[in-house]
């Protein structure tokens, strides 16, 4: 099989300006573009655009032109966008943030589209662009419950709005959610069962045929996410293709993982304050954040292996009581390229990299990535 379409996710850069963009763009993007090129692998990206970023585009043509350019000066045709962080992700504290607007906000729907509409400007007729976005939202204990129904409706709004850009510019863009820990839809399989019931089966809105909804709206696959709640990343893609549900992208990630309980320290070393860090144990122990399994560290050491949502290098794992799920992520790499069904866009997704420091090591971090994407691309070689 050829090598699928390899990239990473640029909201490892906090780059929350258009200059920050060009300058992310020149700084780390167009070596890694380069390396790629040069190891006979098409180079696309994967975009990150704030809230306030993407409005700016949108109303000014002139700043999409000089994006544009900057794409092509750095040899990365845009491939795919993460419309799951609607503002800052690089602030001091994260957390569930991450999370808001959620699905039943008028603001998510708008950002949504509007960096639909600025994708699409910069591609051509003919080119499809999946733009990943949050499992719904996420409840926190005490929360009024999510309205699925206000959910679903302004999902299917964004599809019948997605088909209006394909009908004026040739360009499809596929919205996917991505199921994640401790969210509304944590699995892939809950997730197609949400998009049949609320979407697929007239269960949202009757005025946007079932076709449209199928052509522009699909799932998300993280590789980490899936293997944190105990998802089968193969069973889950294979059941989407037997419901005919689109995956547009696999996001290819790699998580903590703790084998034996001699590793759990090493495991809560890993705290910091920024980001989420949900934690599953295969005893069933769940814990929204690290802090927490501290906490009930008693409760954890008992119940057999942990992984914890936390991105880590796609090339690190260590044999014993602590390393990653690379083993995992590995297995899923191989059956995809041993297989005869199309890949999806793989979009290598180590967000992390900026609360990591130097503990897997300090070169430059464009190095770094492009060892993660041709970790990625060895599978297709051999």
């Amino acid at each position: 099989m050829p090598t699928p379409r390899i990239t990473y996710c640029t909201n490892v850069h906090p780059a929350p300006s258009l200059d920050s963009q060009f300058a992310t763009l020149r700084e780390h993007t167009a070596p890694i573009a380069a390396a790629a090129w040069a190891a006979g692998r098409e180079f696309g990206l994967g975009g990150w655009w704030p809230a306030t970023l993407a409005a700016e585009l949108r109303r000014d043509a002139g700043r999409r032109e000089r994006l544009a350019a900057e794409l092509v000066a750095a040899g990365a045709r845009l491939w795919t966008l993460n419309v799951f962080p609607h503002d800052d992700f690089h602030g001091d504290v994260v957390k569930t943030a991450v999370y808001r607007p959620d699905w039943a906000d008028e603001q998510r729907l708008l950002y949504t589209r509007t960096c639909a509409e600025v994708g699409a400007s910069l591609l051509r007729p003919g080119d499809t662009l999946s733009l990943s976005t949050l499992p719904l939202g996420y409840r926190a204990p005490g929360d009024e419950p999510a309205d699925l129904r206000v959910m679903a409706r302004n999902l299917a709004r964004c599809a019948s709005a997605f088909a209006a850009i394909e009908q004026d510019t040739g360009v499809r863009c596929v919205l996917a959610l991505e199921p994640e820990p401790d969210c509304l839809l944590e699995t892939v399989g809950a997730t197609a069962d949400f998009l049949e019931e609320w979407l697929f089966d007239e269960g949202a809105w009757t005025t946007v045929p079932e076709q449209q909804l199928r052509r522009h709206l699909g799932v998300c696959v993280d590789l980490c996410h899936l293997l944190v709640v105990g998802e089968d990343p193969l069973a889950a893609l294979d059941g989407l293709r037997e419901r005919g549900i689109a995956v547009p992208k696999i996001q290819v990630s790699s998580c903590l993982e703790v084998r034996d309980p001699s590793g759990l320290d090493e495991l809560l070393a890993f705290a910091e304050p920024r980001y989420l860090h949900q934690t599953a144990a295969a005893g069933g122990a769940r814990a929204l954040d690290l802090p927490e399994v501290a906490a009930r560290r008693d409760e954890f050491a008992a119940a057999g292996r942990v992984r914890c949502h936390y991105h880590v290098p796609l090339d690190w794992d260590r044999d014993g009581a602590f390393g990653s799920t690379q083993r995992e992520v590995a297995r899923v790499l191989q059956q995809l390229a041993a297989g005869a069904a199309p890949v999806p866009l793989l979009e290598v997704e180590t967000y992390t990299w900026s609360v990591l420091g130097d503990t897997f090591g300090a070169e430059p971090l464009a190095a770094r990535i492009g060892r993660e994407l041709d970790w990625v691309a060895q599978f297709w070689k051999s």
